[in-house]
């Protein structure tokens, strides 16, 4: 449920970008004759909004067609030294910039979230989706749930700079939550050349508010290598996304606005393909963490970064490619110390485990029985699948009810609602789905589907 939950997000995001629109809020500008210009008259121009925020008119030409013009666009604009010196906006609200390759520009809004501030790189329409999340992006409780927080952060022997707990912590027990500060869409990885795409980046970046931006820049070399990341690898190793929905203008078939968006605190939590918490993105755009197992006093905190389905060779290229330190993953589900028999066994659980959950969620199977769903159970178990348990409980509960089972459907509804609430929140549809479902099992749809079917229905 944890993945499948991403695409639920991303349909809930599109249906508030919709529907809401900003509150009016005062705004600074940096021309004092521009202000007076605004009292005077407060009909907005071809560069401003309704609801009367200052915009930099976007001109759809590509900034970076040679130095020249991207110096005249940045005055001291340099990547070839590093990153660019932090900037100013001309305004405290959403500012439309020149700054642009393509249809691909810089916006910003440095008051968002109490201050905390945001920058986007987007096409313009995607940018009107968040700013018209206004609103809710400044529900955004940016804080770890403790304070101080109940982990410390230490080197982590193949991994960097990561976290471990100071205490034991409880399932379900939450740890943190922070509004986004970065959201670049994903084709400007893929379409705008790369001394072009690290210009927007380092651009957007540099305008965010100075505690943010020190914030941000923290995780540049959180690996502990010595040699600072690019803003991309950054966000290739954090590959936290949310989709924004169809543009009004697509055709059948293309890929919805895809954006990968940075939460910089979360970077000291490191990677395993096995991880103690899990996360999502609410509908707000914050990332929530909670904890999904048990963990320790001194154990590490840890997060999946990546699909944790994946084979095991996958997952390792992944982590070496992305994660900083050059070496493939070194969890525990990757690298069993001493145990290549251990690795082997793992592989042919996630390989049972994968087939069982094919034919649980085909509606057309005729073969299940209820010793195929407890094993299916007991395989998330056995791999330590803490974080998918929501998905395991609800596919349970659907098959244990379609044979009849209403005892073990009803047993297995409550507890994927109580998962899906660590993994998903208490407001997913998955949720929902399983509280309806859990009041009245033998009123759900579901009651002896597969009995009713195959004709065995009791009498």
């Amino acid at each position: 449920m944890a993945w499948g939950r991403l695409s639920l997000t991303r349909a809930l995001v599109l249906g508030l970008t919709l529907t809401l629109t900003l509150t009016p809020s005062p705004f600074a500008l940096a021309d004092p004759d521009a202000a007076a210009a605004a009292e005077a008259d407060p009909v907005p121009s071809a560069g401003g909004s309704a609801e009367g925020l200052a915009y930099e008119a976007i001109e759809k030409v590509d900034i970076f067609t040679d130095n020249a013009t991207a110096a005249a666009a940045t005055p001291a604009a340099s990547t070839a030294s590093g990153p660019l010196p932090a900037q100013t906006p001309p305004v405290e609200g959403w500012w439309q910039s020149k700054i642009c390759s393509d249809t691909f520009c810089v916006f910003t809004n440095r008051r968002v979230a109490n201050g905390r501030g945001i920058a986007l790189v987007t096409n313009l329409e995607d940018f009107q989706k968040v700013e018209r999340m206004e609103n809710h992006l400044n529900k955004g409780e940016n804080k770890f749930h403790e304070s101080p927080p109940p982990f410390a952060e230490t080197e982590v022997v193949d991994k960097g700079t990561g976290a471990v707990a100071t205490k034991p912590l409880r399932r379900g027990k939450p740890l943190m939550s922070w509004s986004p500060v970065l959201i670049v869409h994903r084709d400007v990885l893929r379409d705008v050349k790369k001394k072009d795409r690290t210009f927007l980046l380092e651009t957007a970046v540099s305008y965010l508010p100075d505690t943010t931006r020190e914030v941000f820049n923290r995780q540049r070399d959180i690996a502990g290598t010595g040699n600072p990341k690019s803003i991309e690898q950054i966000l290739l190793a954090h590959p936290f996304e949310i989709d924004l929905g169809y543009p009004q203008t697509s055709q059948q078939g293309e890929d919805h606005a895809k954006h990968i968006v940075n939460y910089p605190e979360v970077a000291v939590v490191q990677h395993d393909c096995r991880p103690n918490a899990a996360f999502y993105i609410d509908n707000n755009l914050s990332f929530r963490a909670t904890v999904a197992r048990r963990i320790a006093a001194g154990e590490e905190l840890t997060i999946s970064y990546l699909d944790p389905f994946l084979p095991r060779a996958k997952r390792r290229e992944w982590v070496k490619k992305h994660r900083g330190l050059g070496k493939p993953c070194p969890c525990e589900a990757c690298v069993q110390k001493n145990s290549f028999e251990q690795l082997k066994k793992s592989d042919a659980r996630m390989k049972e485990l994968l087939k069982l959950q094919a034919k649980l969620k085909d509606h057309d199977s005729r073969d299940i029985t209820v010793e195929m769903i407890d094993r299916y159970i007991k395989l998330f178990e056995e791999e330590k699948l803490h974080i998918r348990l929501g998905e395991a409980y609800e596919t349970a509960a659907h098959n244990y009810n379609y044979l009849g089972e209403d005892k073990l459907a009803k047993k297995y509804a409550d507890m994927a609602v109580q998962a899906g609430m660590i993994e998903g929140g208490s407001e997913s549809n998955d949720v929902i789905a399983m509280k309806i479902m859990a009041s009245d099992v033998k009123g759900h749809y579901s009651y002896q589907y597969t009995l009713k079917r195959l004709g065995k229905v009791p009498k």
